[in-house]
Formats: structure tokens, sequence, C-alpha cells
């Protein structure tokens, strides 16, 4: 363990040297700023709900008065911290190796996992996690969860046929790492997701999140990822499936997976082709004041109508939840999508959403989108964010607890520069 810390602490730029060997000295209540001064609560309206340019897969999580921003960055993942929203932007995050908080050219389990000479050309939806022990008992920390895809050109074009999930973990308590294999211990090595048996999960599958039950019979850590069926087999046959399972530890099942979705309404069979699949991916858990559980889930291809479409798990006359690993638990909304920029005069394929709150408790999601401007689409795409509601009258027979109700509604107006939110920060 000592000898791998000393590799890498030698390959690591200075500026995120110093940001190591400076942070985690405060346990879970991290500063990266250092400094135990009183807090108080800032409120700043924001105009406009553009967040990062250059940035895909963004997960923006907020924790103890600092707001954290993973993203996809090819072969390298990045992280941002800062107490505001607009410090996350790349004027005052740049671009650059500091940001990095995994490389895989460094990472000693590609090879394990896909052979000797395996490089890696993608980084698929990163997200990060912080669980306390109540929510894994023995395994509380800060973990990233991610995806990795083996390089495999044909015919000159990337093949996304490789595609396995893989976890770390942060050695500290800070979400600045060193992040380590969270078997061994290991700094920069990946533990591929594990089968309940111990076994490594080589099935395709990218796009993970957690969902937490919080109380009754099926109260627990769950694992939820999408998978496909049918490459190669044409249209019609090759669609994703939102899958999930409950976990015994944030890296191993305690179960065998299960389908959780299918691609059964029209919108998220938009854009599928002889070689591009039906698609729901990217489902993502958003809990209710009253104890609701929604998951919000992409459909459609991102290349066509990508939008976010509803699911709501049941509760019994109790009030416990119903078991979140069966399908008949979950209800699709009939209306879906909920949330899409088809009709956006200045977005496209807006979506992977991730949802989280200020310090004032305010509702707000995440989420990536390209812009559109004179009919064209940009290649890259930008980090978003605005706020949503939980409309709770308008329950339905597919909606029974209620509607996520977002800003960006598709009524052609400009969605990246006309909003306006309000968000809380705590301040030294």
């Amino acid at each position: 363990m000592k000898s791998s810390l000393k590799s890498f602490f030698k390959i690591l730029p200075p500026a995120l040297l110093l940001c190591l060997l400076s942070c985690g000295k405060n346990g879970g209540s991290e500063s990266p700023e250092g400094g135990q001064d009183k807090e108080e609560t800032v409120e700043i309206e924001i105009k406009g709900t553009l967040v990062r340019t250059s940035t895909a897969d963004p997960c923006l999580l907020y924790k103890d008065g600092f707001f954290y921003m993973t993203m996809t960055g090819s072969s390298n993942l990045a992280m941002v911290v800062d107490r505001e929203i607009p410090k996350l932007s790349t004027a005052f995050h740049p671009i650059d190796p500091s940001i990095y908080i995994y490389q895989s050219s460094a990472d000693p389990s590609v090879e394990a996992l896909y052979g000797e000479g395996a490089k890696i050309n993608g980084t698929w939806s990163p997200e990060i996690h912080y669980l306390s022990e109540e929510d894994c008992p023995g395994n509380s920390g800060w973990y990233l969860l991610f995806a990795i895809r083996k390089e495999n050109l044909v015919n000159g074009s990337v093949n996304s046929e490789f595609i396995r999930m893989v976890v770390l973990k942060s050695l500290t308590g800070s979400s600045r790492g060193p992040w380590v294999n969270p078997v061994d211990g290991t700094v920069g090595k990946t533990q591929p997701l594990l089968t309940a048996d111990g076994k490594v999960y080589t099935d395709w599958g990218c796009g993970q999140s957690l969902l937490k039950i919080p109380s009754g019979k099926h109260k627990g850590i769950y694992i939820t990822w999408v998978a496909e069926e049918g490459r190669g087999q044409g249209y019609g046959k090759f669609y994703q499936k939102l899958m999930i399972a409950k976990m015994k530890s944030p890296w191993q099942m305690d179960g065998e997976p299960a389908i959780l979705t299918t691609p059964t309404q029209d919108w998220e069979k938009a854009g599928a082709s002889s070689t591009l699949p039906m698609v729901v991916e990217g489902g993502t858990a958003v809990y209710g004041d009253k104890g609701e559980i929604f998951m919000a889930y992409c459909g459609s291809g991102y290349w066509s109508d990508y939008g976010l479409g509803q699911l709501t798990l049941l509760r019994g006359s109790d009030g416990d939840y119903a078991d979140p690993t069966i399908p008949s638990s979950w209800v699709k909304y009939e209306n879906n999508p909920v949330f899409s920029s088809k009709n956006s005069s200045d977005l496209r394929g807006a979506g992977h959403a991730f949802f989280l709150k200020d310090a004032a408790g305010r509702r707000f999601m995440c989420y990536h989108a390209y812009t559109y401007t004179n009919g064209t689409k940009s290649s890259s795409r930008n980090a978003y964010m605005e706020s949503y509601e939980i409309d709770s009258e308008a329950v339905c027979e597919s909606a029974p607890y209620g509607v996520l109700r977002f800003g960006l509604r598709g009524d052609g107006q400009s969605a990246s520069t006309a909003s306006a939110y309000t968000f809380s920060y705590l301040k030294r």
C-alpha cells in the first residue's frame, strides 16, 4: 500500500498534490478551503442556466457547504469543488490534469478486466456519492461510480461493445481522495462491480446510480444502471433496459439483477435504427418531502428527442415501500417525457440529470445539453442547472404521488439564458 501511494504521488501535478496533502482533515464534514469559522447561509440569484462549458455527464452534489461536480473526460475523470455554483465554471477551474480524479492510463485493473495491452478510450457517466455508516455499515465514505470503455475501433469508428462498470473509494474522509480500490486499497485501481457470489460482473453496463430505500422491509442501498439487448440484430431488436439490484456493499450486489423497465413508449424509441438502440438509460432517484421516491430516466437517443421520463415507486397502505427490484412496483408516467429540449430554441439533447438540494433545501437538477444555433447542433455539451418541483396536485393513475416539473418545458423559449434561479450555500 505504501509503495503504491509513493508511485501515485510522484506522477501527480503539483496543484493536485498540494490539494491532496491539505484535504481530508475534517472527516466526513470536509472543508476544501480549511477553517472552522462560524457559517452563515448566503443566497445568490443566477440568471441563465449554464454552469460549465464543454462538460458531459455532470453529477452535481451538495454536502457540508460545498458543491461537487464530476464529469466525463475521455479516458479521464475530473471533479471541481466550490462553495458557489458559478465558481464551478471553467473560468475558475480550467480543464487540466489538476482536476483529474481518475486517469485510466494509471489504472492497473484495465488489463485485468480487458486483457493484456488493453487501453481505455472512454469513461462514462461518473457519479460521486457519500454513504453514511447507516447507509452502509462498515463501508461509509465517498464513492465514485462510473464505467470504462475498452478501445475498440471498427472500420475507423469507436465501437461501444465493451463497457464495464467500476467503483473507486476515497482513501480519506475527503472527496478529494486519493481514490483507491475499496477492496485492496491500491491508489487509482478501479474495482469492477461484483455479482452476489463475488464474481466480476462482465455484462455490458454503464450509468450507475444509487437508490436509497430509507425504511421498511426493503430498506437498503440499490444500484441502477443501463444494460442492452440485441446489439447487431437490427432495428426493433436492439434496445436498452434499466436494471436494478440490491447491494451488500457499494461494489457488490446482494441478489440477482432485475429489469426495471424497457422502451415501451413511442418517445423512448425515437432515433433508433438498425445500428442505434431504442433508449432508456440514466435512472436517477428523486426523493419527495413526504417519502415519495421517483426515478427520472433518459429516453430516446441523445442524437434525437432525448428527454426525461418519470417512474414512481409504489407504497402500500401501511406506507411501506414496494420491492424496488420488481418491475410492477414502479409506475411509468403516461405523459412522458416530463422534461425535453425538443422544442427549445437554443438547446438539444438535454438530459442525463442529477438531483440535489442546496443549503436552504431548494430543489435543483443538473443536466447536460448541446447548444443549438441557426439549426445547427454543437459538437460538445455544456452543463446546465435549474430548479424543479414535485407537483403533488397532478396525481393520476400513472403518477400516484405527483409529477416532476421543470423550467425547460419545450415551449420554444431560450432555455439557456431566459431562466433565473436562487441558490443558497454556507459561507464561513
